[in-house]
């Protein structure tokens, strides 16, 4: 009873503020009839996730408690979720779309880091070296990169599609392999007990890389380059699981899947963002 207690005080406001923010999206996006908003909303999700990569994973600036899942790494890692792929990069991209000023930009701002006292007074948030006031200067300027880059993409800059077909491929790479990770099916670092902290410092940077040679790849069209794509994954995979690096768990079917639907998610991707018209 106690532990279901805990799951709803804890679990509600990230599930609420999820449902909100999702809500508005649909809504507003739908009345925009601008280009680029799927691979803006990916460009901005990916910029968030480099941005919580140090912070979080490297130098725990902060801890979420939502406390949806049994596992405290993979709980922690889901409430990063839910602020870098759905709160933030949601609210940076209709303020684009809409071409809000700074006033718009400023108040947002200041929503979010009303939020986010108001999770350390319910203890479902901890601030270890981070500062709230950091939160109201770097959002800001993340809102501001968000409109510079949508004139990017908008211009059609090759630099700001190569981009952003980066960002988009890491976003669903590095999701995927954390739900890989939360249901046992991988798991990255050395030794029998290695903790979950250093499966999610190793596991981000084996996407970042991954999603480099995946978006080289995808401009070479035919089979082939897919299969060789796939082939020299799955021989990485093989060599990182015999330094003792990569633990593969349960069956190889999930691990092949995996590798297959990037490399075609990665052209798919290209043929989206840098070839469509």
């Amino acid at each position: 009873m106690r532990k279901n207690k805990l799951f709803k005080k804890n679990s509600l406001p990230f599930l609420l503020l999820a449902a909100v923010h999702i809500l508005l999206f649909v809504i507003f996006a739908k009345r925009s009839r601008q280009k680029n908003i799927w691979t803006l909303l990916l460009s901005n999700i990916g910029m968030a996730y480099l941005f919580e990569y140090p912070v979080l994973n490297l130098f725990k600036g902060y801890a979420y408690k939502p406390y949806i899942l049994k596992k405290r790494a993979h709980d922690q890692i889901l409430g990063a979720i839910f602020s870098q792929a759905l709160y933030v990069p949601i609210t940076a991209t209709l303020l684009t779309l809409y071409k809000k000023n700074r006033y718009w930009k400023l108040g947002s701002t200041l929503i979010y880091y009303g939020i986010e006292r108001c999770f350390l007074h319910l203890k479902i948030y901890k601030a270890y070296w981070w500062k709230p006031y950091y939160t109201v200067f770097l959002m800001n300027v993340y809102f501001y990169i968000s409109d510079w880059f949508h004139k990017a993409l908008n211009a059609k800059k090759e630099w700001a599609l190569i981009i952003a077909q980066y960002l988009s491929t890491q976003v669903i790479e590095v999701t995927l392999l954390y739900i890989s990770a939360v249901n046992r099916k991988v798991r990255f670092g050395r030794g029998i007990h290695h903790s979950w902290r250093e499966h999610f410092i190793l596991a981000p940077l084996y996407s970042l890389i991954r999603s480099l040679l995946l978006v080289k790849n995808s401009a070479k069209p035919g089979l082939f380059p897919r299969l060789m794509m796939f082939t020299g994954s799955i021989g990485t995979d093989i060599l990182l699981e015999r330094t003792g690096l990569l633990k593969l768990r349960l069956n190889k079917l999930w691990n092949l899947a995996f590798h297959a639907i990037m490399v075609f998610i990665s052209r798919f991707l290209y043929l989206k963002i840098r070839l469509k018209k």
